[in-house]
C-alpha cells in the first residue's frame, strides 16, 4: 500500500487529494492518506449544516466548517489527532458500504500498542468502550474512499460545544457526559508517544512504499479545494421544505425525507441525515420521483437503491414514510 503525507492542514485540500488520486492520478496498489487540520467542523454529505453545528460557537473560536463527500454524521477534528484515508479500486459494481475491510486494519495497529481496541456498532472504533475514531465512506468513479478520524489529544471541550446546536444549553455535564464515551488515545497508552510519533507507526504499519505530491501534484489539488469544496454554498447547503417530512431512524442511521405528492405521484423529494449510501442524495431521490404513492410502488422504487443503503432496508422506509 502507498503513502502519502499530503502536509496540509486544510481540509478542503486533504479531500481534494482524495478526488485527485482517486480520479486523475491513479496508482495499482491502494493508496493511504493520513493528515490534520485545524480546528474545523466536518459535516456529513447529507446534513444540514446549520441543524448540526453551533454556528455562532464556531465562529467565535475560529473554528472552520467543511462538508465531505461521505455520509454520517457531523465531527470536530483539531491539531491534536489525525484523519487516515484509504483510496481503494471498487470491486465490480458493489455500492455497498463496508467498513471492516479498511478499519480492521487500524484496530489491529491501535491493540498492537497496547491498546484494547475494537471496531464497534455502525463505524466506530473504541478503545477500552470508549469512542477514539468515526468512520465514514463514498464511491468516486471506480474507487473506494475510506476516511476515518483518530481523537489522539484533541481539545474535548470544542467537540462537545461546536458540534451541538445553540438551542441546545451546553453544561459542564453535558461535557463529562461526552467524555465519558469519547476518548483521546494518548491517554490509554502505555508509553507515551509524541504527535507525529503516532502518525509514523501508523504509516510504516500499513503502509510498504512512499509516494510524494509533486508541484503539478499540488497546483491541480488547490484547484479542486478550490471548485469543489470551498464553496460556502456547497458548505451550507440546506434541505428545501416539502409538503410532507418524516423523520426515520434505522440500524444504519437516521434519514430525513421530505415529498411532495401531486396527483398521487411523488412529484419531488429531498433526503438528510447521518446515514451511510454508495449513491448520492439526487440518485435516491430519483429513485423516488414519479413513483406512485402507495407503500407498494415506493418500496418498489427504493428496492432499486437498497444495496447501496448502510444497514437499511426499503421496509423500513416504506414503514417510516408512511406510518
Amino acid at each position: 500500500m502507498i503513502y502519502i503525507d499530503t502536509k496540509s492542514t486544510d481540509p478542503y485540500y486533504n479531500f481534494a487529494c482524495e478526488v485527485y488520486f482517486s480520479t486523475e492520478r491513479t496508482f495499482e496498489d491502494d493508496v493511504f492518506l493520513i493528515w490534520h487540520t485545524t480546528p474545523f467542523l466536518i459535516i456529513g454529505r447529507f446534513q444540514n449544516a446549520l441543524e448540526e453545528i453551533d454556528a455562532e460557537y464556531a465562529r467565535e473560536h475560529g473554528i472552520g466548517v467543511a462538508r465531505r463527500l461521505s455520509g454520517g454524521g457531523t465531527c470536530y477534528l483539531d491539531e491534536g489527532g489525525w484523519q487516515f484515508s484509504y483510496l481503494a479500486p471498487s470491486r465490480g459494481n458493489d455500492l455497498s458500504i463496508e467498513f471492516a475491510r479498511f478499519v480492521n486494519p487500524v484496530v489491529d495497529f491501535l491493540r498492537s500498542l497496547g491498546l484494547n481496541a475494537a471496531l464497534t456498532g455502525r463505524n466506530d472504533i473504541t478503545v477500552d468502550g470508549k469512542k477514539v475514531s468515526g468512520n465514514s465512506q463514498y464511491r468516486l468513479g471506480p474507487y473506494t474512499v475510506h476516511h476515518g478520524t483518530l481523537l489522539y489529544d484533541e481539545n474535548m471541550e470544542n467537540l462537545v460545544r461546536a458540534t451541538t446546536p445553540k438551542e441546545y444549553k451546553i453544561t459542564s455535564k453535558a461535557i463529562k457526559s461526552v467524555r465519558e464515551r469519547v476518548t483521546n488515545i494518548r491517554e490509554h497508552l502505555e508509553r507515551d508517544m509524541t504527535l507525529t510519533e503516532f502518525r509514523d507507526a501508523l504509516a510504516e504499519y500499513i503502509t510498504d512504499s512512499v509516494c510524494e505530491i509533486t508541484p503539478e501534484d499540488d497546483a491541480r489539488i488547490r484547484r479542486i479545494a478550490d471548485e469543489r469544496f470551498r464553496d460556502p454554498k456547497v458548505i451550507f447547503a440546506g434541505t428545501p421544505k416539502f409538503e410532507l417530512e418524516k423523520t426515520i431512524h434505522t440500524t444504519g442511521g437516521t434519514f430525513v425525507i421530505g415529498y411532495r405528492v401531486e396527483g398521487g405521484v411523488i412529484a419531488d423529494c429531498s433526503v438528510s441525515g447521518d446515514f451511510f449510501a454508495g449513491i448520492t442524495a439526487e440518485e435516491f431521490c430519483d429513485a423516488l420521483k414519479g413513483c406512485p404513492y402507495t407503500p407498494g410502488d415506493v418500496k418498489s422504487a427504493l428496492g432499486k437503491v437498497e444495496s447501496a443503503l448502510f444497514r437499511t432496508t426499503a421496509d423500513e422506509l416504506v414503514k417510516g414514510i408512511f406510518e
